[in-house]
């Protein structure tokens, strides 16, 4: 007779069991939480604000993860010429592939090795799309802004410090260190309204008469000097 072989009974296995715990659904931040989430990132030194979508970024990155706004356009740039270099080296090191490939049509180069080097287009975006976040604090700022009204930090230091001179040059006043100098060396007077003609003009025009004055000076020195010989 043939032997009977007892099978036990199938028991289902949860999905946790195979697959893991099923991760939360991604919930909107109330502020309170984005304040959190902004002080947590901020005490982190290699992270930051994206300033396209306020969403946390490594600093050293060159595009958001989140919205493709390209952070670092030069290190965008970098990164793809240094790719672009490894690739024709790799094709360079490997032409008898190549030729097969042109040959036979039989590619002998593993997919896994030729995505090391390939270079996909992306879609990457170079402007903001209306709302603009500040890079440290992850607040909405203004477009044009600066500084960042909530925590004071340098949004565009090159506008800051254009403000900066403006700032000075309003308020530089003439010197009598300029004004004897401009009076007894030939030539100083009239090189100092030049160069402050447009951002110090409150100094130039002194400077550029006090020169005059010199090269009247001088020159009636050098009549009465014709004059004697």
């Amino acid at each position: 007779m043939p032997q009977i072989i007892d099978v036990p009974s199938y028991e289902p296995v949860p999905d946790e069991e195979l697959f893991g715990p099923k991760k939360p659904e991604p919930q909107e931040m109330t502020e309170e939480q984005f304040e959190a989430l902004s002080r947590s990132v901020m005490a982190d030194p290699a992270r930051c604000f994206c300033r396209n979508c306020g969403k946390p970024v490594l600093k050293a990155a060159s595009v958001c993860v989140n919205c493709r706004y390209v952070l670092n356009p030069a290190a965008l740039r970098q990164g793809a010429q240094l790719l672009r270099a490894k690739r024709a080296k790799y094709e360079k090191s490997h032409r008898f592939f190549k030729f097969v490939n042109d040959l036979t049509g039989v590619d002998l180069e593993s997919p896994e090795r030729k995505s090391l080097f390939e270079i996909s287009p992306q879609r990457y975006a170079f402007r903001t799309t209306g709302a603009v976040y500040c890079t440290n604090c992850g607040r909405q700022v203004d477009e044009g802004a600066s500084v960042c009204v909530h925590c004071q930090y340098v949004l565009n230091p090159v506008a800051v410090q254009r403000a900066q001179m403006a700032l000075a040059d309003k308020k530089a006043k003439m010197t009598a260190g300029l004004a004897v100098r401009s009076l007894l060396i030939p030539g100083f007077g009239r090189k100092q309204r030049r160069q402050w003609a447009l951002r110090r003009p409150q100094i130039a025009k002194p400077c550029g008469i006090l020169g005059k004055i010199n090269f009247g000076l001088l020159a009636a020195a050098a009549a009465v000097l014709i004059w004697f010989l």
